[in-house]
């Protein structure tokens, strides 16, 4: 069980919201980060003993709403835990991508993921230890079969981003790593969760198989791991 606080961004759905549930279920005080207000006050409501669930809401590509959350999170004791689990989609031939789109995806997939990974890191380095588990996907180790560049180079540039801050953090007590998640059934492009069509050699995987791997990075058993993106696909990059 984690000694302090974790923090899970994106936590008003999807991987982000099964990743909080579970680690309030280990007994973890969670502090659900998400720009969805109504969508965390629900995650809070639906839990066994909402006192352990505080709500911080904010915009992940905003510098001042990340550093306004993470001193809220150090007054609680110091995040022990970071999951960067917040993230958008966007589905569009290159040649269609305006500038804009190609913003909004990376500062949220990308920047948003390097802002709170700074601010825990603030935290972490000082007490020198921790845990953070970036949410990458296998698009960015494999281009998808669907066209969505910006997404892609998002999620590379959050690999390697894992790596360069394992290194760097590793002297410290601080652990960094990533989960790549194969296609499972979420909302990211705003649509109800759908079985992917996708045919992977193990079948078809869930939220929860991508939130086992989380918790296990985040725990003790990996203690010795660092700078590692374990991939979660069911076999998606073997075909």
């Amino acid at each position: 069980m984690p000694r302090g606080v974790v923090v899970v961004t994106g936590a008003a759905s999807g991987i982000g919201r099964a990743t909080a549930v579970a680690f309030h279920r280990q007994g973890a005080v969670v502090v659900a980060m998400d720009v969805n207000s109504a969508g965390l006050d629900d995650l809070c409501s639906e839990l066994e003993d909402p006192t352990r669930c505080v709500t911080a809401v904010a915009d992940m590509a905003a510098g001042p709403d990340i550093v306004s959350a993470f001193s809220q999170v150090e007054r609680m004791g110091g995040c022990e835990v970071l999951v960067n689990a917040a993230g958008i989609g966007l589905s569009l031939p290159l040649v269609d991508h305006a500038d804009e789109d190609w913003d909004r995806v990376l500062n949220i997939n990308t920047r948003g993921s390097f802002l709170c990974l700074r601010e825990a890191a603030r935290q972490m380095t000082v007490r020198r230890r921790g845990a953070i588990v970036n949410v990458a996907s296998v698009v960015g180790l494999y281009p998808s079969p669907i066209p969505e560049i910006a997404y892609d180079t998002s999620k590379g540039a959050v690999i390697q981003m894992t790596r360069s801050a394992a290194r760097e953090l590793a002297p410290q007590g601080v652990r960094v790593n990533g989960v790549a998640p194969g296609p499972v059934p979420t909302n990211l492009y705003g649509t109800p969760p759908e079985q992917p069509e996708v045919p992977m050699p193990l079948g078809h995987g869930t939220v929860g198989d991508v939130v086992d791997a989380i918790l296990f990075l985040a725990s003790g058993k990996a203690r010795w791991i660092t700078g590692q993106t374990l991939v979660v696909d069911g076999g998606w990059l073997l075909r």
